[in-house]
């Protein structure tokens, strides 16, 4: 079941103070009633943690110490294909609240029980689970932290009455626990990421009902060698707390929001306080409601600002905030800030080229993803998708932008958009198989071309990039047996055995091209490819010419689209010979105007073989492809002669 804020509350996840007749757990206010006429919908934003982590890697909520929230790892940007999924705890009340995080081959996710669960990357086998609490709780909402081989598990045993929260350090390799120790008072929670910076991690813990946050939450540094070892604490001299406000650790200094709109920045090695600011305060005046920070802190050292967003359910109220930071003193700047209504976010923002990405929604409106001009904070577009609590995870591949996030609604989803520069638009739309029909709280990781995320039905998820098949024929009559052919896909088969397959006659021959050297060739006779290291890998950047004697068939390629290629295209001035056989793998573009962009020069020329016709060609002149319906559409599994007369250029493009 999922959360909503039911009460005006300081909760968006669960409370332990409910009333003792009321079923439903709640999340400090974020409570979710499902079977009503009325669904009351809440998310827990989701938090990813990594210190200096390679870029396989996704070791910490928004991936890092200070909350980057983007890799240049790949992930699935075209329909998405179910890698593996696993069950944990749970079918549908808690589940998963929680990202996972990933590192060194594996996946770590904790479920609402309070067992961490340790996946293959990969494959999705179970390595181990453990128990990071003494009695089992009924939902968990801090994520993991992972450094050098070590898991950092904070744990509250969620429901009403709880104990102190526990603090785990766990070994990678097996599960078994290192030491583990207790932190705070009865009755609060332990609800933000665990934050790993230079062998030390930092927790906060929060107490409140349904209506309220009741008591003065603390802020912990503890020892990552020794976790029973408490380096400094710092409790709030105010009624507040801590409810997935993570922090971000910037040079020597430790940030972090609460729940009564302050910003504070401390010493991050002796508590010692060193400054803050109150967004309902000036410069920002967000008062009227005062505002409670549900996010992390991110940090953008580019531009020496944090980020961070605030939400008030009554009367609804959300804003995205950025001001200046001195890195080196530990210092706000009131004089660079900006403040942009965005409606209601417990996101952590990902700030990027001159862009802030942000998550829209909750029980009291708002939906999507919003697209921020990083300069001043004015809203450049967004995208409606629904509820989404979660934090945007951003893959950056080739200068491509892709944005990954989930919904908190009933029967939620993952999404990948793209910001084009112009608009952020839909790569996909991935629904959990049934029975799986339930909410998901928080957002994916992105690692190594996959992105895992967990649901409250209590699975864990791997998606892939998908397989697509392309049909490609290749001809044979009498007289013309020539076909200039590519395989645009790619796939781990790249023999000449793999790609053809069991169609091959005798005396079928394959022809590569090779700058300067001319024409290799492989033929098949008495099921070998003789020769075949001379074409051979057959790969999608390359045009082929296949020369049939058997009956005419199609050479079945499967495998996934390129995210972006790089083809050599030989000059004529540069090399002496002109000549190349290029394939083409794009979907999107089909003329030559667009295909070659910017590279033609006067005398270039393209052509393509049509069986039992002969050459077409096109060539180029005083900015024109004259002719060019000839050779159009460019397209996949099509090969193609390219003239060139100037310089050898590198052609890159994304399919």
């Amino acid at each position: 079941m999922r959360r909503s804020e039911i009460f005006e509350g300081a909760g968006e996840g669960r409370g332990i103070n409910a009333h003792p007749n009321q079923k439903n757990k709640n999340l400090g206010g974020e409570t979710f009633k499902k079977g009503f006429a009325v669904i009351l919908t809440a998310v827990l934003l989701i938090s990813a943690i990594p210190a200096v982590a390679m870029a396989l890697d996704w070791q910490q909520f928004q991936k890092d110490e200070i909350a980057m929230g983007w890799t240049t790892d790949s992930a699935p940007v075209n329909e998405p294909e179910l890698a593996w999924w696993k069950p944990t705890s749970g079918t549908g009340m808690g589940g998963i609240d929680v990202t996972p995080i990933v590192a060194d081959g594996a996946v770590y996710v904790l479920d609402y029980k309070g067992y961490l669960w340790s996946f293959d990357a990969n494959t999705g086998a179970e390595n181990w689970h453990t128990k990071c609490n003494a009695a089992d709780g009924t939902f968990e909402l801090s994520v993991p932290a992972y450094h050098n081989g070590i898991v950092y598990v904070a744990a509250s045993s969620g429901s009403e009455g709880a104990g102190a929260g526990r603090v785990n350090a766990i070994y990678a390799n097996n599960g078994t626990i290192r030491e583990y120790a207790y932190y705070g008072l009865s009755g609060f929670q332990l609800n933000t990421p665990v934050r790993y910076a230079d062998d030390k991690i930092y927790i906060g813990n929060w107490k409140g009902g349904s209506e309220h946050t009741e008591d003065n939450g603390t802020y912990y540094c503890i020892d990552a060698s020794d976790v029973t070892n408490k380096i400094w604490n710092r409790t709030a001299s105010y009624v507040t707390g801590y409810y997935w406000a993570g922090a971000a650790i910037v040079g020597n200094y430790i940030i972090y929001g609460d729940d009564r709109a302050n910003v504070t920045c401390l010493n991050k090695d002796t508590g010692a306080f060193v400054d803050y600011v109150n967004v309902s305060e000036p410069p920002f005046n967000i008062n009227n409601p005062v505002e409670e920070i549900r996010s992390s802190i991110a940090w953008n050292e580019s531009t020496g600002r944090i980020y961070f967003t605030g939400k008030k359910p009554s009367p609804v109220s959300g804003h995205a905030y950025t001001v200046g930071f001195n890195p080196n003193t530990g210092h706000f700047d009131t004089t660079d800030y900006w403040v942009t209504d965005i409606g209601y976010s417990t996101s952590t923002p990902a700030v990027y080229n001159g862009r802030v990405y942000v998550c829209i929604g909750g029980m009291y409106g708002g939906s999507g993803v919003r697209c921020l001009n990083e300069a001043d904070g004015t809203i450049r577009y967004s995208i409606d998708k629904g509820a989404a609590q979660a934090s945007p995870a951003v893959s950056i591949v080739d200068g491509h932008v892709y944005i990954y996030f989930t919904t908190n609604v009933n029967n939620g989803s993952a999404y990948c958009v793209e910001d084009t520069g112009s608009a952020l638009v839909e790569r996909w739309e991935w629904n959990p198989p049934y029975p799986d029909n339930q909410y998901i709280l928080q957002g994916m990781a992105i690692s190594d071309g996959m992105v895992y995320f967990g649901t409250d039905y209590g699975r864990i998820y791997a998606l892939k990039e998908g397989q697509v098949q392309f049909e490609i024929p290749i001809y044979k009559n009498n007289n013309d047996p020539k076909n200039l052919f590519s395989i645009p896909l790619n796939s781990s088969n790249t023999t000449l055995a793999e790609v053809i397959g069991d169609d091959a006659v005798d005396y079928d021959t394959v022809y590569r091209y090779v700058n300067g050297e001319g024409y290799k060739s492989a033929t098949y006779y008495g099921g070998t490819w003789w020769d075949a290291d001379k074409v051979e890998p057959i790969e999608p950047e390359v045009g082929y010419e296949y020369r049939r004697s058997g009956d005419a068939f199609n050479i079945t390629n499967v495998g996934q689209l390129l995210q972006s290629l790089n083809t050599t295209i030989y000059g004529e001035s540069s090399t002496g010979d002109g000549k190349n056989l290029i394939g083409y793998a794009s979907l999107d573009e089909t003329n030559l105007s667009s295909t070659f962009n910017g590279h033609p020069v006067d005398y270039d020329t393209v052509y393509r073989y049509v069986n039992g016709v002969g050459y077409k060609s096109t060539t180029y002149y005083s900015g024109t492809w004259w002719d060019a319906d000839k050779v159009e559409p460019i397209e996949p599994g099509a090969g193609y002669e390219y003239r060139r007369v100037d310089e050898t250029f590198y052609w890159t493009y994304n399919p």
